[in-house]
C-alpha cells in the first residue's frame, strides 16, 4: 500500500505533539530549497559578469535574498512558538503569550520587503523569489490545514 506525500504528512501529524514540529520542518523544505536555488542562480549570473563593477541592483539582489532567508527563519520560529504555546489555527483556543505574537508580523513585513527588493534586483532568479513567497504562503496554509485534521 503506497501513501501519497499528503497522506504521510497527515499520518505524521496525528501521531503526537512532536510530530507537528516534524511536519513543519518537512514542509519548510520547499521554500528553503527554492531560496537556495535562487541564491545559486544569482551566483552563476554574477560569475558570468565577473570583472564588471557591481551596481546598486546587484546589492538589491543580495539584500533581497538575505531578507528572504530571514523571513523564512522567522516564519519557522513563529510556527514553533505558536505550537509550543498551545496554538490552534482554527481559533478555538488562543495560545499563551509568547514570541509568536510579534514574530508573525515581523516575518510578513520582511517577506514583503524581500519581494520589493527583488523587484529592484537584476536577473531571472527573481522568478524563484516569487515562487518562494508563494510556497511560504502555501506552507503556512498547509500547516494550519494539517492541524485542523
Amino acid at each position: 500500500m503506497r501513501l501519497t506525500i499528503w497522506e504521510a504528512l497527515l499520518k505524521l501529524s496525528a501521531e503526537g505533539a512532536y510530530s507537528v514540529f516534524t511536519v513543519t520542518i518537512v514542509l519548510f523544505l520547499l521554500p528553503s530549497s527554492l531560496l537556495l536555488a535562487a541564491w545559486a542562480w544569482r551566483g552563476s549570473e554574477l560569475e558570468a559578469r565577473e570583472g564588471m563593477s557591481q551596481d546598486w541592483r546587484a546589492y538589491c539582489s543580495t539584500a533581497a535574498l538575505v531578507t528572504a532567508g530571514c523571513a523564512t527563519l522567522l516564519e519557522l520560529a513563529f510556527f514553533f512558538s505558536w505550537f509550543h504555546n498551545g496554538g490552534s489555527p482554527h481559533g478555538m483556543t488562543m495560545p499563551s503569550p509568547g514570541l509568536w505574537k510579534f514574530l508573525g508580523k515581523i516575518a510578513a513585513c520582511i517577506l514583503v520587503a524581500s519581494i520589493v527588493l527583488s523587484a529592484f534586483g537584476k536577473g531571472n532568479w527573481r522568478l524563484l523569489i516569487l515562487a518562494w513567497a508563494a510556497s511560504l504562503a502555501f506552507v503556512a496554509y498547509a500547516i494550519f490545514m494539517l492541524d485542523l485534521d
